[in-house]
């Protein structure tokens, strides 16, 4: 038995047939969107004109903060770190600091929701790093850590970078790089990137941190 389509349904088909073509077409898009780049948004505190002093707080684009967490200007009066300190090279203008509180942090969520089912085959590594200090001989410091949870919140696994010691900045106002490397567990959803910075001598809390990463690539 032969089936007869009129003009009306084939062109209903080719639509659904481009429609499908179209949709797939950008699942992939958006999946090969999160690989090979830094998914933390303003992780080097650039988004935004930094503080010139340690009076001034400036909270910083992308991040939901606590304390007086702030983007403070490499080079502002008040010893913080400048251009010729130890730290990154690309470190542009800006660093974040903790402000004239003894804790401040700074958390974002990171959606992994279109690379799932890459996920669940355990297929996706990742490489989370940053550059944290803190000043002189003082003990203030900074950490970072990225969380892996699932779609109800709970965490799945977790790294943390940091603190710096001192001893580990040779007494210099600076900052250090840290990283880890891992695979990005079965189940998760969403990355959640916290930076907290801590206060442990002095008024000011000079822990800090800059150029926080994190880069997910898929295996072969």
């Amino acid at each position: 038995m032969h089936r007869i389509f009129g003009r009306r349904a084939v062109a209903a088909l080719t639509i659904a047939a481009i429609l499908t073509a179209g949709s797939t077409a950008s699942a992939i898009a958006q999946s090969a969107s999160l690989y090979g780049i830094n998914l933390v948004t303003n992780g080097g505190a650039e988004a935004d004109v930094g503080a010139p002093d340690s009076s001034h707080v400036v909270k910083p684009t992308g991040w939901t903060t606590t304390g007086q967490f702030t983007a403070v200007q490499y080079g502002a009066s008040g010893g913080f770190p400048d251009t010729t300190s130890p730290g990154p090279a690309d470190r542009g203008k800006n660093d974040f600091e903790g402000g004239n509180v003894a804790s401040s942090t700074a958390t974002q969520s990171i959606s992994l929701a279109p690379i799932a089912a890459d996920i669940n085959s355990g297929s996706v590594r990742y490489t989370f790093s940053a550059w944290l200090g803190g000043y002189s001989n003082q003990r203030d410091n900074g950490t970072a850590t990225v969380s892996f949870t699932d779609a109800g919140g709970k965490s799945l696994g977790s790294a943390t970078l940091g603190p710096v010691t001192p001893q580990q900045r040779n007494d210099a106002t600076g900052l250090v790089q840290r990283s880890h490397a891992g695979v990005v567990p079965a189940g998760a959803s969403s990355a959640v990137v916290t930076i907290v910075l801590t206060r442990l001598d002095g008024v000011y809390n000079d822990g800090s941190a800059d150029d926080v990463s994190l880069v997910l690539q898929k295996a072969p």
